[in-house]
């Protein structure tokens, strides 16, 4: 392999290693926020988000990220189903302290989000952190 080839690779590797790693770091609020809108079992929840990303967010470790939440309490089974083709679906469901970790991490994610803005794109931060950055998705102007 040429020195330049190997340089390229390497520059590919650091990339994929980022991206790799902002999805390990941002997929508990990304499985949370999915159960919060209906109960789902784990395929269907990564179906769910490669949709909304267009395919780009491919949610890894999913069942033990999902495992792990219902060992803290944030998620439990509500349901298994067989299926046609005789396959077991576990269908999982937010509860009530998974919401309140959800809003927690959300207010996390936008002040996180704020401040590396800031600082990769040269803007102010407009909104003192620690203070409502979130409008729960409310889009409308007042």
């Amino acid at each position: 392999m040429k020195k330049e080839d190997t340089k390229n690779s390497q520059k590919r590797d650091i990339s994929e290693n980022f991206e790799a790693q902002f999805k390990k770091a941002t997929l508990t609020l990304m499985v949370l926020k999915i159960l919060s809108e209906r109960e789902m079992y784990a395929y269907e929840i990564g179906q769910v988000s490669l949709q909304r990303s267009d395919g780009r967010y491919k949610m890894p470790l999913l069942y033990t990220t999902i495992n792990k939440l219902q060992e803290q309490g944030f998620v439990t089974e509500s349901n298994k189903v067989i299926s046609e083709d005789n396959r077991v679906r576990i269908y999982y469901k937010i509860t009530d302290d998974g919401l309140a970790h959800l809003e927690n991490l959300k207010q996390l994610y936008a002040e996180l989000d704020q401040v590396i803005w800031s600082v990769v794109y040269g803007k102010e931060l407009h909104t003192p952190l620690g203070t409502a950055l979130f409008d729960g998705g409310n889009d409308e102007q007042d």
